[in-house]
């Protein structure tokens, strides 16, 4: 009998709902490393309960056990409700070093909190450029050059495939300086400038600060010794692509078993390095992140911009992607920029009148006609919409 520990946590919902319960079937993958089936199974069906949490917005934390090929129940709660929910293990697989399992999950969610904030259909894009590294030597254990490219790859892949609230403008092979991240470039504080230039809402930074390995610990009189411990040290931090402000900053730390000789070449772009108990932590740290980076977003307006403008029509830099349509009302806010006293550009709003419908969509922008001829005349670009 072993035991399994999970603590799942899920995004935040937007959405008031009454309570219900649903059985869903998830399937769970992981590699077999030295022979050791528990731990691929205990991986495994993680993987699984976390898609199964993904899917329906619940959360909950658990404590299990298997037995004979079935989950026996230990403690199951749901977060502020305590109400028990079934999970049981369907089938398993073990081909080519690789373990599969199909986890049959019976989901209950609740309603009964307020709702939070108002809920939103928009996406924000956010800028990813290359991670920053504190210290590049740190990159020669393993010889994982262009570390920083891939994992900030590899964060958007993680916002794709998981944020409710954003979708990601990937920048890996642009790398900026943390020192000039509030360096002002035109008279504009840097985050800003760089929303502009890829019409992105948010700039997201990830500096690498620790990937250190530990030295391996020898065993037997020196016969043979254990995978050393390599670090994993991230901070995350988002800026505001209006107003140039950091909204949110994060520290994520853990670690896990370098698998790999000292001497191997393991590229950090290929899959054999994602799928070493090393990747899987990381992704693991990264789907954290972007739970945070959610719940950070959930509750804030999808704030646009009007980036061309002709008589009555002007195009903004939402679309499709956003999840914008045809027909939609945005109200204008008319936006200034004022010099500081370290004579920074500082965005100030102003009160309008003015709002546009959408009338064509393409994926990144849509194109508006303005509503209210007398309320139009003040609008410029660089203005700001929200969806009505």
């Amino acid at each position: 009998m072993k035991r399994i520990s999970l603590l799942l946590l899920t995004l935040v919902s937007l959405y008031s709902q009454l309570a219900f319960g649903a059985w869903v079937v998830v399937k769970g993958e992981a590699n077999i490393v030295n022979g050791n089936v528990p731990k691929a199974r205990e991986d495994a069906i993680h993987q699984a309960l976390t898609y199964a949490t993904l899917n329906s917005g619940a959360n909950f934390t658990s404590t299990k056990q298997v037995k004979n090929g079935q989950l026996v129940e230990d403690s199951f709660s749901i977060q502020n409700q305590s109400e028990a929910a079934k999970v049981e293990l369907v089938n398993e697989l073990i081909e080519d070093d690789k373990l599969t399992v199909m986890v049959r999950v019976d989901i209950i969610s609740s309603g009964t909190n307020e709702m939070q904030c108002d809920s939103q259909s928009l996406k924000a894009a956010i800028l990813v450029p290359q991670s920053l590294i504190k210290d590049r030597t740190q990159l020669r254990y393993g010889n994982i050059g262009f570390f920083e490219k891939a994992l900030s790859q590899r964060i958007g892949d993680a916002l794709t495939q998981s944020s409710q609230t954003s979708f990601p403008h990937i920048h890996a092979n642009e790398r900026l300086d943390i020192e000039q991240a509030l360096v002002d470039i035109r008279g504009y504080r840097l985050p800003s400038w760089l929303s502009e230039i890829t019409d992105s809402q948010y700039v997201l930074l990830p500096e690498i600060i620790d990937i250190s390995t530990d030295p391996a610990e020898s065993h037997m009189l020196g016969l043979w010794s254990s995978d050393p411990n390599r670090q994993f040290q991230i901070r995350l931090s988002l800026y505001h692509g209006i107003s140039g402000e950091k909204i949110w900053s994060e520290s994520y730390n853990t670690s896990a078993p370098w698998e790999f000789d000292r001497q191997e070449t393991v590229p950090s772009n290929h899959q054999r390095f994602w799928q070493s108990t090393y990747g899987k932590t990381i992704d693991k740290v990264l789907a954290q992140a972007i739970e945070d980076i959610d719940t950070s977003l959930s509750c804030r307006p999808i704030l646009g911009q009007v980036v061309a403008k002709q008589h009555d029509r002007l195009i903004i830099n939402l679309g499709r992607r956003h999840g914008i349509h045809v027909g939609d009302s945005f109200q204008l806010i008319l936006q200034q920029n004022f010099p500081d006293r370290f004579d920074k550009m500082r965005a100030v709003a102003g009160k309008s009148r003015a709002t546009v419908e959408i009338d064509q969509v393409t994926e990144d922008t849509a194109t508006a006609v303005l509503v209210g001829q007398k309320a139009s005349f003040n609008v410029q670009i660089n203005d700001i919409a929200i969806k009505m």
